[in-house]
């Protein structure tokens, strides 16, 4: 016997009683948990109705709040897939992992430039500091280093 998650009945606010709106919540429930039984397993209003065995105009018309439950929660499960999906498809992983490592050298680039600079503006100021520190009227004091 095989389980299936009710989630267009459960997360539906109300216990319905009317034969027809369970049925249409059945019928959501099984093209949601991909085991259709009377359709195709599309999951759209026309399928709907078919696995539901109404008419297209019952869940169109009469019961929109229940098709619009349903194409919600279609939503949400597409979703789902997709992000399921995208996080097992080698590819989009490649791609996601190539953004990550182009983004990650960008910054290291920044971090060289930033660095040449840094290094360059000490040079000079080492260069001055040393000029100064040969001049006559010099108020630099060389530090000497003392090897203990």
């Amino acid at each position: 016997m095989t389980t299936t998650m009710k989630t267009a009945t459960t997360s539906w606010p109300v216990r319905e009683t009317d034969p027809q709106r369970i049925a249409i919540l059945g019928a959501a429930d099984r093209l949601l948990a991909g085991i259709p039984s009377r359709s195709t397993g599309n999951l759209s209003t026309v399928q709907l109705a078919v696995e539901a065995d109404v008419k297209y105009w019952v869940v169109a018309q009469k019961h929109p709040d229940l098709r619009d439950h349903f194409q919600q929660l279609v939503v949400h499960a597409r979703r789902t897939a997709a992000a399921v999906r995208d996080n097992y498809d080698p590819h989009t992983r490649l791609q996601r992992d190539h953004d990550a490592l182009k983004n990650h050298c960008a910054e290291l680039e920044k971090l060289v430039r930033t660095y040449a600079q840094v290094i360059n503006e000490l040079a000079l100021e080492n260069k001055a500091l040393r000029e100064q520190a040969t001049s006559p009227r010099t108020t630099i004091t060389p530090l000497r280093r003392s090897d203990s």
